[in-house]
């Protein structure tokens, strides 16, 4: 082999004389690379070692880019990580077990070269390490080193992930109660694993039918939350989620668990409400007390009656959140001005962000008063 390579004048992007050289994909070695200036070699990569520039916007003088030489295959496999793509890419060329690996099982690939990356294998290491068995590259990685989860990580789609997804995708293959869910599942995609990890209810199971390859993190969110709203309505009774396995079929659920909550807890009686309002306020206490100072516009819930007067008045299932209120993870807003809606702001990470924005019957919000709640919470 020849020891092609590229050079790549980084001067422009990182305001001091600098230049990259990297060797192209047909070398020796290839995607290993030097920095250089004038005055000589300047660093050199280690494998596994980015050169602190994504892979795919690496393009010399005359518009040919690094990308360019590496084939589609492990091309496609850089790009599930963009966040490690040049380390993804290297480790596709070490040897024809790492690239059989990549293309077979790429789940089970992005956590051995992440495992390489923490723990600096050298590049024998990884080799032997890609060319065991499928069972003992688990067992290596801390997983339950079994043919089954072999099989199924081999199964599962992925679309482009974060590093810290990694972590998350763990925690799922660790869980026994989501592996046996999985495995019975014809088309398993990463998606099915973020709907797990944010799920706030017991698992069913036609879960796993609420989402697909096509769903977008807002589309994982909208069913997390439909189902936490669906189960706090029908009092925490797991037996209405068996049948679902459509988004339409919980959607019509979940809208007629709140006609029968709004007409059960006060819709046409004054003094219904006013009744659960006092059993809210013997069993939680006082309402809480807002987090963020009303502006015009926008004013908080005082009281359990106003919770459910809330839900009550714009159709929606807010009356239901008494358990999250008292817990302190969720405060209700309602906005008067530009527009009717009720907001919640959510508790997390030491600080309070915006929940939902829903007007009657859910109904979706103008940007504009999108954008007003997020800047008065912001500010």
């Amino acid at each position: 082999m020849t020891c092609k390579t590229a050079i790549f004048d980084l001067s422009p992007v990182l305001h001091y004389p600098i230049k990259l050289s990297v060797n192209l994909w047909d070398s020796e070695q290839p995607l290993h690379w030097h920095s250089f200036n004038e005055e000589g070699i300047v660093a050199v990569g280690q494998f596994l070692e980015a050169p602190g520039l994504p892979l795919f916007t690496l393009e010399d003088d005359e518009g040919n880019r690094l990308s360019d030489s590496i084939p589609p295959e492990p091309s496609h496999i850089a790009q599930l990580m963009p966040a490690m793509d040049f380390e993804l890419a290297q480790a596709c060329a070490v040897s024809g077990a790492a690239r059989e690996l990549a293309l077979d099982s790429p789940l089970l690939f992005l956590f051995v070269v992440e495992l390489a990356r923490r723990e600096s294998l050298s590049i024998d290491e990884f080799e032997r390490l890609v060319s065991r068995k499928r069972a003992e590259i688990l067992q290596q990685l801390g997983f339950h080193g079994s043919k089954s989860l072999a099989r199924l990580m081999r199964r599962i789609a992925l679309s482009p992930l974060l590093p810290w997804e990694l972590e998350d995708i763990s925690t799922v293959l660790r869980n026994p109660a989501f592996l046996a869910l999985l495995r019975h599942h014809p088309t398993l995609h990463l998606n099915h694993l973020r709907l797990l990890l944010r799920r706030q209810v017991p698992l069913w199971p036609g879960i796993l039918h609420l989402v697909d390859d096509h769903s977008s993190a807002l589309d994982i969110a909208w069913v997390a939350r439909m189902t936490r709203d669906t189960l706090n309505m029908a009092g925490r009774n797991e037996r209405v989620l068996a049948g679902i396995a459509s988004r339409e079929a919980l959607q019509t659920l979940h809208d007629r668990l709140v006609q029968q909550f709004n007409r059960e807890h006060g819709n046409d009686v004054e003094a219904t409400r006013a009744t659960l309002a006092a059993q809210l306020q013997l069993e939680h206490g006082d309402y809480p007390i807002p987090p963020v100072a009303a502006i015009d516009g926008i004013e908080p819930l005082s009281s359990w009656l106003e919770l459910l007067e809330e839900g009550a008045t714009m159709h929606h299932c807010v009356g239901s959140y008494d358990i999250p209120v008292a817990l302190g993870d969720v405060f209700i807003y309602r906005m008067v001005e530009p527009e009717r809606l009720t907001v919640s702001l959510e508790h997390h990470d030491e600080r309070w962000v915006v929940g939902e924005v829903r007007g009657y019957c859910n109904a979706n919000p103008s940007i504009g008063a999108v954008e007003l709640v997020r800047r008065w919470v912001e500010r």
